[in-house]
């Protein structure tokens, strides 16, 4: 019974390695989350693209503004972020509230 305990911990950590493993390049994984060390701050130039921080998809409109305000990012991520929503739900309560976090002249 030890025995294939042991068996399937050692197939579900390589299962992990695997996963989060980026073979080509020889480093882990990270998510993209603004000021995370990994975060290189590359914008997604796709049509829609990927979200631009993790859960973003997932948070509501009212959510989303809250997280805004107290997220504590630059320019550079709130420009990401607007054309992230622009191109995707372009809620406008979400883009005013960027525009405000930016200032005026955007």
């Amino acid at each position: 019974m030890n025995l294939l305990k042991t068996l399937v911990a050692a197939a579900a950590a390589a299962t992990i390695v695997i996963a989060f493993r980026d073979v080509d390049n020889g480093r882990w994984l990270q998510p993209a989350i603004p000021g995370r060390a990994g975060w290189d701050g590359e914008d997604d130039e796709e049509e829609g693209g990927e979200e631009p921080v993790l859960g973003y998809d997932g948070m509501d409109r009212d959510t989303l503004i809250d997280w805004l305000g107290e997220a504590d990012l630059d320019d550079a991520d709130l420009h990401r972020i607007r054309r992230y929503e622009l191109s995707n739900a372009a809620r406008q309560p979400v883009l005013d509230a960027i525009e405000d976090l930016l200032g005026a002249g955007v």
